[in-house]
């Protein structure tokens, strides 16, 4: 039996530097979601070249994530990925610039291999919830099974009945529980963080689909993702990996 290791006296000679945990630590503070992986591509970005696993390691002898009640939280979530593409959309509304101006974001990801839409409007109502939802057949023409959104006014009954005429079936969260649309409220928060962000307050509805339209295109096809169940694929990676699981 392997006797446990004295206790080290000396610095390690591949210590990191305390200035570049510096850096870690405030990336962090300015991206709490984000996970080692993504924190180290933000780092590559900065000429910082570092091990995610290094990432986790700083933040952890830190204290500052990865401690004790950080992973009693995390075992309290249920994590899922279906494994067949279109099986389940998750679609929400979100207001960038508060709801004081009229301008609206509505997204939609799907759940297994997390390919995105989102277009621009200036109101969230009825009438513009069907239009996002012609959009998404139109882009993705395959089968889509079902669409889950929270309670909200423009995901109404006429929604549930408008998606019922068309095949597909409308599930609704309960009232309060985020965490079962937690998809779609990631998206939101990485569309915000590399995209939004960066938008001035007054751009057109036009300016801003233009701006969705190659954002998207970065998103869907040339990032990799880190989520649950992706192991760094992109979406579009993602499903070319599984399409012929796709129900027609």
């Amino acid at each position: 039996m392997r006797s446990k290791p004295w206790p080290k006296k000396w610095k390690a000679y591949n210590k990191t530097l305390e200035e570049t945990e510096e850096v870690v630590s405030l990336l962090w503070m300015k991206y709490k979601k984000e996970w080692p992986a993504r924190l180290k591509m933000r780092l590559d970005d900065m000429w910082i070249v570092m091990d995610q696993t290094t990432v986790y390691r700083i933040l952890k002898r830190r204290n500052i994530r990865y401690h004790q009640w950080y992973e009693k939280e995390k075992k309290q979530r249920k994590i899922y990925a279906l494994g067949i593409p279109w099986m389940e959309l998750q679609m929400d509304t979100w207001y960038p610039f508060g709801y004081h101006r009229k301008f609206v974001i509505y997204s939609a990801i799907d759940d297994c291999t997390r390919i995105a839409y989102s277009k621009a409007y200036e109101n969230a109502n009825i009438e513009n919830t069907k239009s996002f939802i012609n959009e998404l057949i139109k882009r993705y023409p395959f089968s889509i099974v079902s669409i889950r959104t929270d309670q909200w006014r423009e995901f109404s009954k006429t929604i549930t009945k408008y998606l019922e005429d068309l095949n597909i079936n409308h599930i609704k969260n309960e009232p309060y529980h985020p965490e079962h649309n937690w998809k779609i409220e990631r998206y939101h928060f990485t569309e915000n963080t590399w995209e939004v962000i960066n938008w001035p307050y007054l751009i057109s509805i036009e300016e801003a689909n233009y701006m969705l339209r190659n954002w998207l295109s970065y998103y869907n096809f040339c990032r990799p993702h880190t989520g649950y169940g992706m192991k760094k694929l992109t979406p579009r990676a993602k499903y070319l990996k599984t399409k012929d699981k796709i129900r027609t």
